[in-house]
C-alpha cells in the first residue's frame, strides 16, 4: 500500500541571469528537500534533504546560478544555526559561516562572484576549513549592499520587485513584467506578520491575481510569481503549476484558474532519502560524504541529553510533589 502524500510547502528561488532556479520543498516539520529547475525546458532534478530548518526567503542563488547561499539551523551542536555556500541543488558546504542565532543570517548576490552576508554590518570568520572559494569576495551586510540589490532585482525572473500595497495595510503588489501579454496583471498578497512576502512562511501570506477583473484568489499555503515571460508561476501544497501569459486574464474564480494552468510537477509523496554531493570528500569523522561533522551530534549534546534523562527519572522516581518540596 502507498503512503499517503506529505503535507509540503515549495519555495522557490530564481537565478536572475540565467534559467536555473531551486525550490525548497519543506514538510513535514524540520525536513527539507533542493530540488533544481531549469525554467527553459521545465526539466526537474531532486537534490540534497536536509533534517532542520532552511529559511530559503534569507539566502538565495548567484545570478548565474552556480552558487546558493543559505541560511540553516539544527539549533545543537557547535555552531545552532549558520550560514552556507553550497553547489545547487546541494547544501553540503563548500563555505560556512557559524551564526548561533536567528538574529538575522543568511546572504545574497551582488554579483557571480560578490557575496553580501547579512550577519550584521562587522566581518565574520568562517569556519575552519570552510573558507570562501578563490575569486569569490565575501562583503558585510550595509545599507549601501541592500540598495544595490534592490536595484538588481529590477533584472530579476519576475523585471518587477514587490511594492507595498497603498490600499491595504500589510499588502503588496508584484505587476506582471510590462512588454508581455499579461503586462496589465498583478499579484496582490497580504502577509498575517504585515512583513515583506518574501520572507514569510508560504502558510502566513495570501495571494491573489488581479488581471482587469475581481480579484481571483491564488491557493492557500501557496507562493507566486511571474516568469520573465509573464507566465503566472504558483504553488499549491507540493505541486507547481505555471498559468501562460495569455491565459491570465478573464479569470473568473480559484477553480477556473487551476483548471487553466499546467502542472510542472508534484513533489507531494517525496520522501527523505540520503544523497551525497557529486563535489563532496568523505572526511575521517564520516565516510559517507555528504553528512558534514557539524550535523552529527556532539559531545556536549550527549552530556546534556544524559544530564536531562537522569534530571527526568530522579523526578519521575521521586513523584512530582516529592520534586516540587
Amino acid at each position: 500500500m502507498s503512503l499517503p502524500p506529505t503535507k509540503c510547502t515549495l519555495y522557490p528561488v530564481f537565478a536572475t541571469a540565467g534559467p536555473r532556479a531551486v525550490i525548497d520543498r519543506r514538510g513535514p516539520s524540520n525536513r527539507a528537500g533542493l530540488i533544481a529547475r531549469d525554467r527553459s525546458d521545465d526539466s526537474i532534478a531532486v537534490g540534497l534533504w536536509f533534517k532542520g530548518t532552511v529559511k530559503p526567503a534569507w539566502g538565495g542563488l548567484s545570478p548565474n546560478g552556480e552558487w546558493l547561499v543559505s541560511f540553516l539551523g539544527k539549533y545543537r551542536g557547535p555552531f545552532a544555526t549558520w550560514t552556507v555556500l553550497s553547489r545547487p541543488p546541494f547544501l553540503t558546504a563548500v563555505a560556512l559561516w557559524p551564526k548561533g542565532d536567528t538574529w538575522a543570517g543568511g546572504g545574497f548576490f551582488l554579483s557571480d562572484d560578490t557575496l553580501v552576508l547579512t550577519h550584521g554590518e562587522s566581518p565574520y570568520d568562517s569556519a575552519p576549513g570552510l573558507s570562501p572559494p578563490p575569486g569569490l569576495t565575501v562583503l558585510p551586510f550595509t545599507r549601501a549592499n541592500a540598495l544595490a540589490l534592490t536595484a538588481r532585482a529590477q533584472s530579476g525572473p519576475a523585471a518587477k520587485s514587490w511594492r507595498p500595497d497603498p490600499a491595504t495595510e500589510g499588502g503588496w503588489i508584484l505587476d506582471a513584467p510590462s512588454e508581455t501579454a499579461s503586462s496589465h496583471a498583478c499579484i496582490r498578497s497580504i502577509s498575517a506578520y504585515m512583513a515583506d512576502p518574501l520572507r514569510c512562511l508560504p502558510e502566513n501570506v495570501h495571494h491573489s491575481l488581479c488581471a482587469g477583473g475581481p480579484p481571483v484568489p491564488l491557493p492557500v499555503a501557496g507562493w507566486a510569481t511571474f516568469d520573465r515571460n509573464g507566465d503566472l508561476l504558483f504553488s499549491r501544497g507540493g505541486a507547481l503549476f505555471r498559468l501562460d501569459a495569455d491565459r491570465v486574464g478573464g479569470l473568473g474564480s480559484t477553480d477556473e484558474l487551476l483548471a487553466r494552468a499546467r502542472c510542472l510537477a508534484d513533489f507531494s509523496d517525496l520522501r527523505f532519502r540520503p544523497l551525497a554531493a557529486p563535489y563532496a570528500a568523505p572526511t575521517a569523522e564520516t565516510d559517507d560524504g555528504f553528512t558534514p561533522a557539524l550535523d552529527r551530534m556532539s559531545r556536549e549534546d550527549r552530556q546534556r541529553r544524559r544530564q536531562m534523562r537522569k534530571a527526568l527519572e530522579r523526578v519521575a522516581g521521586a513523584g512530582w510533589s516529592g520534586a516540587l518540596r
